[in-house]
């Protein structure tokens, strides 16, 4: 009766101790080594840390049924740290928020979404690779030095297309069609069409007019 007595009193004992992680048991659970004994408890709400196995804990409660595992201590320095909670997170309430790192900063998710008044992006150089982008918008506006695209296929349903350049030189290596209710082509200089087969055709009306009409 003594015995059950003692052992009834140690779980009802406050726990402030140190501990070590035995394994994560999931759901915020984990099993620890607490001097030579185990104590099964979850992570605090405020310990943002994930805790690994291998790292010195701080554990608190009223009673080993109600112990929260609290802080992590010490961890091995080359093992990733990663901080999170269990379920939904929301980072920043007001004012700035800066992330800065002077090696590399990765975003992981299924789906990411960035919601802002103005976005900003400064790089010395940017690789964009997906299997479809879309882009909507009002107004899309670009100074680049040199644009080059590459592709199977380019499609384009505008209403209205202007072009202004100094030079355009542009090769078709098979068909080229143009299919217009009106055209309208004017050289201030010089006008050459060759081909070894050139038909000129109308339904209705044929008109040449020049000071000088030469024919073979």
């Amino acid at each position: 009766m003594h015995t059950v007595l003692e052992h009834a009193s140690a779980l009802d004992a406050a726990v402030h101790t140190i501990a070590t992680v035995v394994a994560d048991l999931g759901h915020g659970n984990f099993l620890l080594d607490l001097h030579g004994g185990t104590l099964t408890c979850k992570r605090a709400a405020s310990c943002l840390l994930h805790p690994e196995t291998g790292d010195k804990v701080l554990v608190s409660g009223p009673s080993r049924q109600q112990s929260y595992l609290i802080a992590v201590l010490e961890r091995d320095s080359a093992r990733t740290a990663r901080v999170g909670v269990e379920g939904a997170m929301a980072i920043g309430y007001g004012g700035r928020v800066h992330v800065f790192s002077d090696d590399t900063i990765s975003l992981e998710s299924a789906a990411l979404s960035l919601t802002s008044g103005q976005l900003g992006i400064r790089a010395e150089s940017a690789v964009v690779v997906a299997q479809e982008l879309s882009y909507q918008g009002r107004q899309w506006q670009g100074a680049l030095g040199v644009l080059r695209h590459t592709g199977q296929a380019l499609e384009m349903l505008l209403d209205k297309v202007r072009q202004v350049a100094r030079v355009c030189y542009r090769q078709v290596e098979q068909t080229d069609h143009l299919r217009a209710g009106q055209l309208d082509y004017q050289a201030r200089d010089y006008l050459r069409l060759h081909g070894d087969h050139v038909m000129v055709t109308s339904d209705k009306l044929l008109k040449m007019d020049s000071k000088q009409i030469h024919l073979g």
